[in-house]
């Protein structure tokens, strides 16, 4: 059974005291994310990582129980961060050929160059001739770390605190039991406590970025 009160009111108000804001608070600080919706979405990851961090503490958690608090708070940073950095690449510089060249790889397209009556074999294999030209890569097939790479070079991440966000969305990655006890990898609270430091630098370094290119057309 919960809780009774008043206990339950006490947990949550310490959890809720030491937060900047509330949710819409929280919402805000992606307020250069155009679809309300997934606008949404990232205020309520943001603000449910800061409470289950404070409820972390309220409960003075210690050895295994600690856990599950800190993988939900990397998995929030982490979908965070990628949600962030791609939507800005393709809603803010889908034309940028920085972005053009992440998305582009080379691959052979097969033609007919010597027409259909032509057959050439080679070890009792039929030959077929190709064009080497470029190709588009689908978005969810490029690997994130790329993805903030070519935020770096474009100049809305900053090349400082890259390497704590990719290591923030490998743990991510890591947070499958499985996954975690082959590579015997262990999340630590200090890693959570990253994700979370990195988020304000992260925010601020895009509103300044866009709020520069903005004005520059103006």
């Amino acid at each position: 059974m919960p809780l009774q009160e008043p206990l339950r009111t006490e947990i949550d108000s310490y959890c809720k005291r030491d937060l900047p804001g509330d949710l819409q608070w929280h919402m805000d600080q992606f307020a250069f994310i155009e679809n309300e919706e997934l606008r949404k979405r990232l205020g309520r990851a943001f603000y449910s990582a800061r409470y289950v961090a404070k409820l972390m503490e309220a409960l003075l958690a210690s050895g295994d129980e600690v856990h599950p608090f800190i993988k939900f708070q990397i998995m929030q940073y982490a979908s965070i961060y990628e949600a962030v950095v791609v939507n800005v690449l393709w809603k803010n510089y889908a034309d940028h050929p920085e972005v053009i060249q992440l998305q582009t790889h080379k691959a052979y397209k097969p033609v007919a160059a010597f027409g259909s009556l032509a057959s050439m074999k080679y070890d009792e294999e039929e030959i077929h001739t190709c064009v080497y030209r470029n190709a588009k890569t689908p978005r969810n097939s490029i690997p994130f770390k790329d993805k903030l790479d070519c935020a770096v070079r474009i100049g809305f991440v900053e090349e400082a605190y890259v390497e704590d966000i990719k290591r923030t969305y490998e743990l991510r990655n890591l947070a499958h039991i499985e996954t975690e006890a082959e590579k015997q990898i262990e999340v630590e609270i200090a890693q959570a406590k990253t994700g979370y430091w990195r988020i304000k630098p992260f925010l601020e370094k895009i509103n300044s970025t866009l709020a520069e290119a903005a004005a520059s057309l103006s």
